[in-house]
């Protein structure tokens, strides 16, 4: 919960810093809230990532596919595709969205890839060209533990948090576990590890990330777990967020 509030603070002190840049135009000033936008979706993506060991198939009911995915709320539209292989050891999510932020219209396009079975992960900023590296903080914890456990610890913390289940839901032909947060009403649709729907977000900057469209068995092009040659990557030690 603490952490919850911090990100969501953090956001409106963005927010607001993202309109005086744009009154005033000031270039310094855009490039220094777009490195810190994308390393605040980049602790975000690491918290939410889940756990990951080369012992064990990410998604085990799928070896390759492609989901496409549709987001919207009030002051957001945007789409999604994932790309996932060889059952989830590599993942690579491209996301574009456009923000509106009192009157000031803002578009992103970010690549978030995941290696080693999930042990390292990539935030990428496509418009500035710049990215993050760094290792899963919780790639360690699940090391030795068989998939099932895996899950129960996942479902207590689920429960831990408030959560709970609340029904099964079909998307896009799938059987997905939905899972409802209490306290912050945040609700997720789970199939084989992967979330097809979100609904997170509170008041007027709620929104909705939901799958449309999979391929599976497909050939995905080795580009697409290829982060471009001119990005410039920098690559944190987030252990140190984590009291480690």
């Amino acid at each position: 919960m603490h952490f919850v509030s911090a990100v969501c603070q953090v956001v409106k002190d963005l927010e607001a810093w993202q309109i005086y840049c744009e009154r005033i135009n000031g270039r310094n000033c855009m490039k220094i809230l777009n490195s810190s936008i994308c390393f605040l979706v980049f602790v975000i993506t690491c918290v939410n990532a889940g756990f990951a060991t080369s012992t064990y198939n990410r998604y085990p009911k799928s070896k390759t596919g492609i989901i496409k995915y549709e987001i919207y709320g009030a002051t957001i539209t945007g789409s999604e595709v994932l790309y996932y292989d060889d059952w989830g050891s590599r993942e690579a999510k491209y996301i574009t969205t456009t923000m509106d932020l009192g009157g000031v219209t803002v578009t992103r396009n970010t690549l978030i890839l995941l290696e080693e079975n999930g042990q390292w992960i990539n935030n990428v900023d496509l418009n500035t060209r710049t990215g993050i590296r760094m290792k899963n903080p919780r790639y360690k914890e699940s090391i030795g533990q068989t998939r099932r456990e895996r899950e129960k610890i996942e479902e207590n913390k689920n429960i831990n948090a408030g959560g709970r289940k609340i029904e099964i839901e079909r998307i896009i032909g799938k059987p997905c576990v939905v899972w409802e947060e209490q306290y912050t009403g945040i609700k997720t649709c789970t199939w084989n590890g992967i979330v097809l729907k979100k609904i997170s977000g509170p008041g007027f900057s709620r929104s909705t990330t939901v799958a449309t469209e999979i391929e599976e068995r497909v050939s995905i092009p080795e580009g697409k777990f290829t982060i471009p040659p001119d990005i410039e990557m920098k690559t944190v030690d987030i252990s140190t967020f984590h009291g480690n």
